[in-house]
């Protein structure tokens, strides 16, 4: 498994931990009210899960099972790939730290920026992987 893959997943596995803890945080709050603000954690709870976890996992994993170039290097350009996952994984946090304080600076869009970038990245990262196997003859 490529070292992206790893870390990927791994973070993955991560953000869903920090994601069932803030739902179960959200879940005893309906049940035995402990401070309004709890409410707070819904939109970071979102995040955490929809794209630390399911979107990085399933491109993780992505990453790791399409298929590999015929000739040269197997997956293309590792950093190239290694920027997709500081781009998704720092997108994430400006999302979660501008839900947290609220700023002037608009880190909010900065932060879905980058992680539209990360997803232009592993589309540019994989188109060529899968259209050389289609136009290659036997």
């Amino acid at each position: 498994m490529p070292a992206p893959s790893r870390w990927m997943i791994r973070l993955a596995l991560i953000y869903l931990l920090a994601g069932m803890a803030m739902g179960a945080m959200l879940l005893i709050h309906k049940a035995y009210p402990i401070t309004p603000a709890v409410w707070m954690l819904l939109p970071i709870h979102i995040e955490v899960t929809i794209f630390g976890w399911i979107i990085q996992l399933t491109l993780g994993t992505a990453y790791w099972m399409l298929p590999r170039y015929i000739e040269g290097p197997p997956r293309g350009r590792p950093l190239l790939a290694a920027g997709m996952v500081l781009a998704l994984n720092l997108g994430i946090l400006l999302v979660i730290i501008d839900t947290l304080i609220m700023v002037s600076f608009p880190l909010q869009l900065t932060g879905r920026m980058l992680e539209l970038m990360a997803v232009g990245l592993f589309i540019f990262l994989h188109w060529n992987r899968i259209v050389t196997y289609r136009t290659k003859k036997a």
